[in-house]
């Protein structure tokens, strides 16, 4: 009997850096297979149980693709639920060797995800716990006390952290629980993975939920010169918040995706009926025609779909879609999903007190 993760996920020819946006219905989920000479590293960066949309069972599909191995790396982005439940059924499914998150911490309405975040967090141990800060260095993140400064290569790829800003996170952190919950999307992970060789690299650049606030204000004119990405996450499932404070702002933000100068963009949501938010939004969809062709604009949930992005060491990038993994690991009649995300309701953007510091 074929083995469906391994026979799509993992590539065939060895020094391929492979990025698979696993299609998970209204949330995110996407697996870094990372060349380490003849080996690979394997990341998750987010993850989300939705069965009534058809979402990929992540634990099931983590199972068949790593065995009796463990998860390299867990990345949260930020802790919405659509971005982080299930982690504590991978970590017991599988093993998660560290947990890099943003260090937002959400008020206790909003924190049921975040709280078993915490608890695999105590299982691994604080010594493989690391802190995403916005950083001009390659392969910097920090320690779990937030102060100190690690270089965490993983394998032969290297990646750059945009964001969160230090100085958003500790303006963040003081604020009550209501605001932070408002301020989650500004104070959200922003990661641009690179491959390839000293004359030749592509990028993968994942975006969370960061929102136009942390991309007008934090973002785009302090990391300019490194935003070029060939391949661009959609922000929040292609929804409006990466180009305007709302449905009726007239002054929509562009330069970032002019600075991106992405090739493609991927729409993690289900179909635009299914989704509780109307995601992706007309509005957002016709700004990124603005910039990309409109048949490199891949919405997941429309056909039920993974895109897979390979970067070989030569740099050369290549994009395809895959429908066979939907069709081996969604959800079925009779799966526990106690775990299964939650809707949220539609956040504001709340801008910043502080909107001159510089980056840490």
């Amino acid at each position: 009997m074929g083995n469906k993760a391994k026979d799509i996920i993992i590539p065939k020819e060895k020094g391929v850096f492979r990025t698979v946006f696993l299609y998970v219905g209204q949330g995110d989920a996407t697996l870094l297979i990372i060349p380490e000479g003849e080996k690979f590293k394997y990341v998750l960066i987010d993850t989300n149980n939705d069965k009534k949309n058809e979402g990929i069972d992540i634990q099931r599909l983590l199972k068949d693709l790593l065995g009796d191995n463990s998860l390299d790396v867990f990345i949260n982005t930020h802790p919405h639920d659509d971005h982080l439940v299930g982690i504590k059924a991978i970590h017991e499914k599988v093993g998660v060797a560290e947990i890099w998150h943003s260090g937002h911490k959400p008020g206790k309405d909003h924190d049921d995800a975040y709280k078993e975040m915490q608890e695999v967090i105590k299982n691994i141990g604080k010594s493989n716990e690391y802190i995403l800060f916005g950083t001009n260095d390659l392969n910097k993140i920090r320690d779990s006390d937030k102060e100190t400064e690690v270089i965490k290569k993983i394998g032969d790829v290297d990646f750059q952290v945009f964001s969160p800003a230090e100085y958003v996170a500790d303006d963040v952190q003081d604020e009550d629980q209501e605001t932070r919950y408002k301020r989650i999307h500004e104070h959200c992970a922003v990661i641009r993975f690179s491959y390839g060789n000293d004359t030749s690299k592509n990028h993968v650049m994942i975006t969370g939920d960061s929102d136009k606030t942390a991309w007008k204000e934090h973002i785009t004119d302090y990391h300019k010169d490194n935003l070029p990405a060939k391949v661009l996450s959609a922000s929040h499932h292609g929804s409006r918040t990466f180009f305007k404070t709302d449905e009726d702002d007239e002054e929509p933000f562009e330069k970032h995706i002019k600075k991106i100068k992405p090739q493609y963009v991927v729409i993690s949501a289900p179909k635009k009926t299914e989704s509780k938010h109307d995601h992706p939004h007309d509005d957002a969809i016709k700004l990124y025609e603005n910039h990309v062709e409109k048949d490199n604009i891949f919405h997941q949930g429309k056909n039920r779909i993974c895109v897979i992005v390979d970067i070989k060491s030569d740099g050369t990038l290549s994009v395809k879609t895959d429908s066979e993994l939907v069709k081996e690991y969604k959800f079925k009649d009779g799966d526990d999903t106690k775990n299964e995300s939650k809707s949220y309701k539609n956040i504001g953007i709340v801008t910043t007190r502080l909107d001159t510091k510089p980056m840490g």
